[in-house]
């Protein structure tokens, strides 16, 4: 027993969960993306990679390296699963893989020089955990040897959404094979050429030693090990190096290069949901193919991807091969074979600072959840619902005031060190630059209209002063 305790304390995992997740959108949001939904089940896809990782990984060695967007969001989701808030390294830009991968990499190999990684994207789709972690203990094997390694996925069939490698078979190591190329998401008639090369998907989950993957790092990418290495050195001279960063994935500045690259045929289900068509190929259908939620009403439809709202059905007559996504603030309809676009038309709604590519409407926090109403110049109006025994910080903001009616339930308000309980109908106002707290002490539900007032109304205009839940 303490064999295998002792083996299992060089095993690392990190997830990577910084992405935006763009071309789900509008499900997706910058804010909350696509890692942070519920797509296939009752657990959000940083949740299944989580659990998948810690059956086999210590828990203390498990670390997820993101955004400081999505920090909060991402600790509530894992805490309950184990996570310490110590373990979710921060980028304070996103710079893609390359950078996040160097970050980990370092912090972890100051805390172990016999560190091995499995580094896993967190919004993939496994099959089966346990061929996962065979696989993944296999593969351990190999980069104790100093060997970078990628996972292998034989293609079902021909896809423009995913990167190929070439292998030569000729050339193998304990099962694996010499990388000979990599191939960036080929045109259709390219992927079914590859196809018969017998080129493999590349799965976008690596495993090597930390000290393997510096050292390559440093020799192809030395600005971005200069970077890392300076993390928990000198912050401040970090945080100018790291903005100035090239943005580039680890495939890109160092697999592509590197001579100690081999690749292990997957022995593994495995997708990537890159892309709404892939999520239709993924999810349980009708005898028509379709996926339809509750909110839609449909006649002659076939291979469709159709969600309504509770707010709003959709109705669908004689389509094929369509998807059609309503949320709140937004409807995306797109021709199946035409989803890989999402993206670019997303960063069109960016460009056009519309709040769609944002965040929802609904925003949901650890204490409840609110939703924008209305918002204009120097306004916005939010219901706020807060669940029962839970408050929010005690916060102040320097650009806005606030008016506060209680719509139902009961209501504790701290405004500087005074007390207030409102009832429904009641209402009160927070000055600016004041600190306050609003409180549901009761067992029921209380819900709230917000009405905000000034000249700069976004969520970043707060300082916490308390929080229940470690928000800083």
């Amino acid at each position: 027993m303490k064999k295998s305790k002792n083996n299992k304390k060089h095993l690392f995992g990190v997830i990577l969960a910084g992405g935006s997740g763009t071309r789900l959108w509008p499900i997706s949001r910058e804010l909350y993306p696509k890692q942070l939904l519920k797509l296939t089940g009752n657990k959000t896809m940083i949740q299944q990679t989580y659990i998948r990782l810690k059956k086999f990984i210590p828990l203390e060695n498990i670390y997820i390296v993101t955004a400081e967007s999505f920090t909060n969001d991402i600790y509530f989701q894992l805490k309950g699963l184990g996570l310490n808030r110590k373990n979710i390294i921060r980028e304070p830009f996103q710079k893609n893989t390359a950078a996040a991968i160097a970050l980990a990499s370092k912090i972890i190999f100051e805390r172990n020089k016999e560190a091995i990684l499995l580094i896993s994207p967190s919004d993939h789709i496994i099959g089966s955990d346990s061929d996962f972690i065979k696989a993944a203990k296999k593969s351990f094997e190999i980069a104790k040897d100093g060997f970078l390694l990628t996972f292998g996925i034989i293609p079902a069939h021909p896809s423009s959404e995913f990167g190929y490698i070439g292998a030569d078979r000729k050339k193998t190591y304990k099962g694996a094979f010499k990388v000979k190329k990599f191939v960036e998401k080929p045109t259709p008639k390219r992927a079914k050429k590859l196809i018969q090369e017998k080129y493999f998907l590349n799965s976008g989950i690596f495993i090597w030693k930390a000290e393997a993957i510096l050292a390559e790092i440093k020799k192809f990418l030395p600005k971005i090990y200069r970077a890392a290495e300076l993390y928990s050195r000198n912050f401040n001279e970090f945080l100018k190096i790291f903005r100035s960063l090239e943005s580039i994935s680890i495939d890109k500045g160092v697999l592509e290069k590197s001579k100690k690259i081999l690749v292990l045929p997957a022995k593994f289900q495995w997708q990537d949901i890159g892309s709404w068509k892939s999520l239709h190929q993924l999810l349980p259908k009708d005898t028509n193919l379709n996926i339809l939620n509750e909110y839609v009403i449909s006649e002659n439809c076939s291979e469709c991807f159709i969600q309504g709202t509770k707010k709003r059905i959709v109705v669908g007559i004689g389509l094929k091969n369509l998807i059609v996504v309503d949320t709140e603030d937004a409807v995306l309809v797109s021709h199946k074979n035409h989803t890989h676009q999402v993206k670019n038309l997303v960063e069109k709604i960016r460009k056009n600072n519309l709040a769609q590519y944002l965040q929802h409407p609904t925003v949901y926090r650890p204490w409840g959840y609110f939703t924008v109403l209305e918002e204009g110049k120097n306004f916005k109006v939010k219901k706020v619902l807060v669940e029962p025994k839970q408050k929010l910080s005690l916060q102040l903001h320097r650009k806005r005031a606030e008016h506060w009616t209680v719509l139902s339930g009961k209501a504790k308000v701290i405004i500087k060190n005074k007390s207030f309980n409102l009832s429904p109908h009641q209402s009160i106002d927070i000055p600016i630059k004041t600190k306050h707290r609003l409180e549901n002490p009761s067992s029921k539900s209380l819900e709230i209209i917000e009405i905000q007032s000034g000249n700069y109304l976004k969520e970043d205009d707060i300082i916490r002063f308390e929080d229940k839940y470690g928000r800083k």
